[in-house]
Parts: structure tokens; C-alpha cells; sequence
């Protein structure tokens, strides 16, 4: 069974990285609310076939000084991406680690109020296998969801669902929520709050096989 490569990292860099990115969710913070703590489960679907380019899934977190904490999981014959992040002058890489096709991976983004750090941890299957503490001072101010053409010309990314999303604001913002569907025909991801908006829980978003283009 092949592997898949997932990275956890902060990174100034990878827009330029891109071919093509497809945000399904989008989430907006406004005037003096942040973010200060998110989470979101990937339940791997099928490798794409046939193996071609460089398929990346990825949930981030944009911050107001433009660092970008992202959890990537691709899959590429030979790729570049996810090695070469550490090599950058722009990037900072937790250890790459692989997984399976039904690995939940799960990863976690909080201001650590000690430090004012971010610290990062990815979890396959439960089992804590990479972190990485960046962006000192910075508050979180975009969530995203997405699916990414990483590098040449990709196969369409298989199906697959989002479990247990989670972000945590400084304060309630009942406002926050998003109404309607998400991007590219995904479906569920319904979100909720118990604390009047400062807390919010999505149901599991499911995406169906999806073309990559510019």
C-alpha cells in the first residue's frame, strides 16, 4: 500500500509553491476577534489514480503578520514539496511523516499562552508523530480547508471526509458562522456553538473527487 507524506509547518512560501488551490471552507475573522486554537481530523480517501503530480489536502490557519500554519498530507511520486519546506528561508518543518489510506490525520493549532507560541501536533490514528512551535505573537485570523495542486499536472483528488473541525476564537463572535454550502460541491460541515460563538464545532465534511485547475 503506498504511502502518504504529512507535514506539519509554518510558511511564507507556499503560495508561490502552487499550481492550483481550492479553498472549501474559508473562515473570516472580523475587527478585534482571532483565532487562538483550531483543529481538523482528515480521514484519508483512495491515492489518486493515476499517480500524477502532486495532490495535497490541508487545513491552515492564516496569521495577521502573513505566517501560514498549515497540516499537509500529499501524495506524489518523487515530490519536492514537502521535503524541501525545511530547506527555506521562509518555511519552518515539522518531521514529515506517512500514512495509510484511512488514517485519521488529526492536526492541532494553538496560541500557547506560556510562550506565545503556536504550537503544532499532528496526530495519525491518535498517536502524536510530529510538532512545531512558530509565529511568536501572531494571532490566527483565516481558517481554510482546501485541496491543493502542489506541483505539475494532478490527477483529481480522490474523495474524502473532515472530521471533528474545531476553532476556538479569543471571544464570541455569533457572527463567525457561515450559512449555506461550502465550496466545490462538498457537503455537511454544518457549524455550531454552544458559548454564543466563541467555541464552534462542524459537523463531518465530506468532498467528492475533485478536478485540480488553474
Amino acid at each position: 500500500m503506498k504511502g502518504i507524506s504529512i507535514p506539519v509547518g509554518a510558511s511564507l512560501a507556499l503560495v508561490g509553491l502552487c499550481r492550483a488551490n481550492l479553498d472549501i471552507i474559508t473562515l473570516n475573522t472580523r475587527g478585534d476577534t482571532w483565532i487562538q486554537e483550531a483543529s481538523a481530523t482528515l480521514i484519508l480517501g483512495d491515492v489518486p489514480n493515476p499517480m500524477a503530480g502532486d495532490v495535497a489536502l490541508w487545513s491552515a490557519i492564516m496569521m495577521d503578520k502573513r505566517d501560514f500554519l498549515q497540516g499537509v498530507t500529499e501524495n506524489a511520486l518523487n515530490s519536492p514539496y514537502c521535503p524541501n519546506l525545511g530547506s527555506s528561508q521562509y518555511a519552518r518543518n515539522g518531521a514529515p511523516v506517512s500514512a495509510a489510506p484511512g488514517s485519521r490525520i488529526k492536526t492541532h493549532y494553538k496560541l500557547n499562552p506560556d510562550t506565545n507560541l503556536w504550537d503544532q501536533n499532528l496526530y495519525v490514528d491518535g498517536k502524536l508523530l510530529s510538532s512545531i512551535s512558530t509565529s511568536q505573537g501572531q494571532r490566527g485570523v483565516i481558517f481554510y480547508i482546501s485541496i491543493e495542486c502542489a506541483a505539475g499536472t494532478c490527477s483529481p483528488a480522490p474523495a474524502h471526509t473532515w472530521d471533528d473541525i474545531s476553532i476556538t476564537l479569543n471571544k464570541a463572535d455569533p457572527s463567525f458562522k457561515h450559512t449555506g454550502a461550502w465550496q466545490y460541491k462538498a457537503t455537511g460541515g454544518e457549524m455550531s456553538t454552544a458559548d454564543n460563538g466563541k467555541t464552534w464545532n462542524f459537523t463531518t465534511l465530506h468532498v467528492p473527487d475533485t478536478p485540480i485547475t488553474g
